[in-house]
């Protein structure tokens, strides 16, 4: 499967929307083509290089993306809203159709939801995750309702992701995982250790806040 890729300092995952400003004569090239035939172009976090202009090298695993929302603004430029629909590998690179072109295979995401590690990895997860995000909305006195998180681990993985605070890296290492028992493992594990650090940070503010009064739980 041969199809346009952007790459960029962001990582996509499935389900995830992406904000895009596109003034780039290449890329508004490929936005005027993908309007017209209503594909899907990949999404690779840059590994090497920059945004603007050629040559960045991207790493090998993207996002499909499809357009959902698009506007044509002063100077041809879009501003447009594309969403992540499927992870795939990047097999190879092309000849830019002027903008980067590359070929690519989908990559499995089947599971067996029975597998024990992924059902632990899975719990573990649900109950962590609500209990990290209430305590970073306690820094700026929000607070979170019940959350309704999706059962289909993988869904899981990619609701969550997208509020972490964590390094684009990070993520992308994440995105890269292809069996599901691995992917919701390291989750648990990047929330595990996030809950600790936020849980830290609370602390200090509360103690600078009230004095050396109170404690985040």
């Amino acid at each position: 499967m041969e199809i346009p890729l952007f790459p960029l300092r962001t990582v996509l995952f499935p389900g995830m929307p992406l904000p895009l400003r596109i003034f780039e004569e290449r890329y508004k090239t490929m936005v005027q083509e993908l309007l017209a035939s209503r594909g899907s172009f990949g999404v690779v976090l840059i590994r090497e290089g920059q945004e603007v202009g050629g040559g960045a090298v991207p790493h090998k695993v993207g996002t499909l993306a499809r357009i959902t929302e698009c506007e044509e603004v002063q100077g041809g430029r879009f501003v447009l809203t594309a969403k992540g629909t499927r992870r795939f590998r990047l097999v190879k690179m092309l000849a830019p159709r002027p903008y980067p072109y590359g070929e690519i295979e989908m990559l499995d995401e089947s599971f067996d939801p029975t597998e024990p590690r992924l059902v632990r990895a899975n719990e573990t997860v649900r109950t962590t995750f609500p209990a990290y995000f209430r305590l970073a909305l306690s820094r700026t006195g929000q607070w979170a309702r019940d959350m309704d998180l999706p059962a289909n681990p993988r869904d899981l993985v990619n609701a969550i992701v997208q509020q972490v605070q964590a390094d684009e890296e990070a993520k992308q290492r994440l995105l890269e995982m292809e069996a599901a028992p691995d992917q919701v493992a390291h989750l648990a594990d990047m929330l595990d250790d996030l809950l600790v650090h936020t849980r830290e940070e609370v602390n200090e503010y509360r103690r600078q806040k009230f004095h050396g009064l109170g404690a985040a739980n």
